[in-house]
């Protein structure tokens, strides 16, 4: 019985994830998730009846923060433009093997994660496929190699990119909206590996989009003559996720979801 109440500790540990969200670049709200069953990224307020068709009923509702604080108007228009396709959102699940994603809405979604196979290109979250983003148990072998021989930290961060392809060579304060997401539990080991060794250097890149490049005016926005942001298709309505978490794994990611319609 220990034993039982012990797992089930652990695995709320690792299902808690810190949630940032930047528009052009700017840290616009942050949150902690506490459900264990994952939360859901979305436009949908809380409490509609609709909302629970996006999901497990012990999902948390996350909500994008609206657009007000955008302080280019032309900015605002296209960030809210792009708003109409988020409704459904993206749905996040984190557990002791890693953090999986599934794309619920129209808008297309490109993220980045020391699970992706092919780093150096696009990569783009397929409407209803689970995808794994962040694999925990090589996250910590890279930590435990990291203390044997001290160098650089291990990405700990998930990235998702909303409206526009991601990684490329834009900068990313030019992106509309930017999640990125962090396991708690992990992003705690991190900062315990960096005041152990305590040398900044030995830190991963910096945690937000707006420093990665340099400072400068956010690109002027120029609509083309067809809807870049949605993607209509004939899918069936969002089934019941199924996670399989495995007992012998950590979970802990960061996500940056970019959403692109050809």
């Amino acid at each position: 019985m220990a034993d039982v109440e012990g797992g089930r500790m652990v695995s709320g540990v690792f299902s808690q994830m810190v949630i940032s969200f930047y528009y052009g670049g700017k840290l616009v709200g942050q949150t902690t998730t506490t459900s264990p069953d994952g939360c859901c990224l979305s436009l949908s307020q809380p409490g509609l009846p609709s909302t629970k068709l996006y999901g497990p009923e012990g999902l948390e509702l996350v909500r994008f923060p609206p657009a007000d604080t955008i302080p280019s108007e032309r900015q605002r228009q296209v960030t809210r433009k792009l708003f109409g396709h988020l409704e459904r959102g993206v749905v996040l699940h984190s557990n002791r093997q890693g953090v999986l994603v599934r794309r619920l809405c129209q808008g297309r979604v490109f993220y980045s994660g020391n699970a992706v196979l092919c780093k150096d290109r696009p990569n783009k979250l397929e409407r209803d496929e689970v995808v794994k983003v962040f694999d925990t148990c090589q996250f910590f072998r890279e930590l435990q190699h990291f203390y044997s021989n001290p160098s650089r930290l291990p990405d700990s961060r998930v990235v998702l990119c909303f409206g526009e392809e991601f990684p490329d060579m834009t900068p990313l304060r030019s992106k509309l909206i930017l999640v990125q997401i962090e396991q708690l539990y992990v992003r705690q080991m991190v900062e315990e590996a960096v005041k152990s060794c305590g040398a900044g250097s030995m830190m991963q890149a910096p945690r937000s989009p707006s420093q990665t490049r340099s400072s400068g005016c956010f690109p002027t926005f120029v609509p083309p003559t067809r809807d870049p942001f949605s993607e209509k298709t004939n899918r069936s309505q969002f089934k019941s996720l199924s996670w399989a978490p495995h007992p012998a794994h950590i979970s802990y990611f960061i996500i940056t979801i970019t959403i692109v319609i050809i």
